[in-house]
């Protein structure tokens, strides 16, 4: 499998292909469309002839939801090829289609995706006007020198914050305290300053407002400690106020055999987890076991660090950390083991601090020096490992706003945002090894036992025992316990009479053996159920026993006979 950045037309195209090559194994199916009309295409994985996707517990992964996050686009794909193309050959290919469904929503930001991968502007998940319907004068963003790519200006001013760095001077180092008699500069995005209402001087907008022209961000608009426009930027209008998320929700809640959850981004090289809201302890003893347990596996098979949402990003200011975001709502509301996987770490591969591993607190205590040293590791990476197209040197122009300046800098898209091309097989093999294993933890129920005793004339004692295989329990968390309520049950079907017992029989939820505990038999993972039944010899009754995120086992017997 060669990983690949693909355009929304080169990403349908494939899929089909691929559908049309593993029809046993692969399905296409369209959940919706985007705001500019682009079909959204969802991929369901599993060996037909197993079972049905809906009788497998599944795992769902989803990517791109962030328009520039496109590695997170082509981990999904790698990974759907490599499970058709590995079933048969490898062991964990082949168990996962067989005993599983997955489910791959391998892109939700298509529009803004498309406009990120064939133009060079860049947006943050939607390219429609959000939050103002008339975008309102202000800086833009903009390839004002033609290069085809849009990339930073340094704009020397005696306020400036920042200075040349004396070692590298590629290396716009922070000025110090009290520093003065040299030349600085305000550093930002390249772009120019949009005057439509009137001529004359730009509007008074502070820097926020003159940024947000399409800042609509899908990963804050979930109806989960949603936060709105004033308390979380991009949140929209009201949660899944957005065509392409309303499609996923609806995906999700048609799809309850979901027990775990990945969302792919980028970057930082970090497998998220589980809580957002605060220390492990606000998480119950089960669901801290099982977060951390999986996360550490990821960490182990990708190579990624592993922590949790609170612990990577929060600074012990944010009043809700990151409100409105998928994996927050996929446990907190459905409580479905969930994960965000933050592909690509482009300090880490230069030896350089970054906040996957430090966290957010530490990284802000850098001092001058610090944050200097790290960007010219950084640098002295590209030099080797991105030669063509990684730093592009300072070069004079003259802007019709600020004078002279100097544009340059590294590639935001294919060094810092996503993985150079020739690097990108990497991050994907990494991802896809994550999630074939968590997709692996999810329950499966066995059969380990049905007889059949006579008890009578026409009368006959059937006796189920099932047990989770998985990792996971049949509720997928502790949390998804309190929230289904309900659990597994057992149904028998055929021209048997039920005479004692009760068909559907409610079995509770199993554990899976991720918490099971060396000091004790495991006494929640098997189950038992009985019934007395009233019968003709040989009569066939279908014995069934599932529930949604467990999936669904069977077995037909034969009264009387065996």
């Amino acid at each position: 499998m060669a990983a690949q950045y693909w355009t929304y037309q080169d990403m349908m195209t494939a899929l089909h292909e691929w559908q049309a090559a593993f029809p046993s194994l692969m399905e296409v199916v369209v959940i919706g469309k985007s705001r500019q009309g682009r079909d959204m295409p969802a991929v369901i994985l599993t060996n037909r002839a197993t079972g049905e996707p809906l009788a497998k517990s599944a795992i769902l992964v989803d990517a791109n939801i962030h328009a520039g996050e496109v590695a997170g686009n082509a981990a999904a794909m790698y990974w759907i090829e490599w499970c058709v193309r590995q079933y048969g050959q490898n062991p964990e290919a082949t168990h996962l289609l067989d005993h599983h469904t997955l489910y791959v929503i391998p892109r939700i930001a298509l529009d803004g995706a498309e406009l990120y991968l064939t133009t060079p502007y860049r947006v943050r998940s939607s390219p429609h006007g959000y939050p103002y319907p008339e975008p309102p004068d202000g800086f833009v963003l903009e390839d004002v020198n033609g290069d085809g790519h849009i990339l930073t200006m340094r704009v020397p001013s005696e306020d400036g914050g920042f200075a040349v760095d004396e070692v590298d001077p590629r290396v716009m180092r922070r000025r110090h305290p009290g520093e003065v008699g040299g030349r600085y500069y305000h550093v930002f995005p390249e772009g120019h300053i949009e005057r439509t209402a009137k001529a004359g001087p730009a509007p008074h907008w502070t820097r926020a407002e003159l940024a947000r022209r399409h800042t609509m961000d899908f990963n804050r608009n979930f109806p989960v400690r949603w936060a709105g426009e004033h308390g979380q930027p991009g949140a929209g209008p009201y949660p899944l106020s957005e065509p392409e998320l309303q499609n996923l929700a609806r995906f999700v809640m048609s799809h309850p055999n979901i027990a775990a959850y990945v969302a792919l981004h980028t970057a930082g090289g970090v497998i998220l987890r589980q809580p957002s809201t605060g220390e492990d302890a606000v998480l119950s003893s089960t669901d801290r076991l099982l977060f951390t347990r999986t996360a550490q596996l990821g960490a182990q098979v990708s190579g990624y660090f592993a922590d949790s949402n609170y612990h990577v990003f929060a600074t012990g200011h944010e009043a809700v950390l990151m409100p409105g975001a998928a994996d927050d709502w996929m446990y907190d509301h459905l409580g479905v083991l969930s994960f965000t996987l933050e592909m690509w770490d482009l300090p880490r591969h230069a030896g350089a601090r970054g906040y996957a591993a430090e966290g957010i607190r530490r990284m802000m205590t850098r001092t001058i020096e610090e944050e200097a040293e790290d960007q010219r590791k950084i640098y002295r990476w590209v030099d080797e490992m991105v030669p063509v197209e990684g730093f592009f040197p300072w070069t004079p122009f003259h802007h019709s706003d600020f004078g002279w300046v100097e544009i340059g800098g590294l590639n935001p898209k294919f060094v810092v945002q996503n993985p150079p091309p020739h690097l990108l097989e990497e991050e994907c093999a990494h991802a896809s090894a994550f999630l074939t294993r968590l997709g692996l933890s999810t329950p499966r129920l066995m059969l380990t036992e049905v007889n059949v005793t006579a008890e009578g004339p026409d009368l006959y004692r059937v006796v189920v025992e099932v047990t989770n295989a998985g990792f996971l329990p049949t509720s997928s968390t502790e949390k998804g316990k309190d929230l289904m309520l309900e659990g597994i049950s057992a149904t028998l079907h055929g021209a048997a009479t039920v005479v004692a017992g009760t068909s559907p029989m409610k079995l509770g939820h199993l554990d899976g053996y991720g918490t099971l505990e060396t000091s004790a038999p495991p006494a929640h993972q098997r189950a038992l159920a009985e019934w007395i039944v009233r019968a003709a010899i040989g009569t066939a009754v279908e014995v069934k026993v599932g529930g949604p995120r467990a999936g669904y086992v069977a077995r037909t017997i034969r009264i009387g006979e065996g």
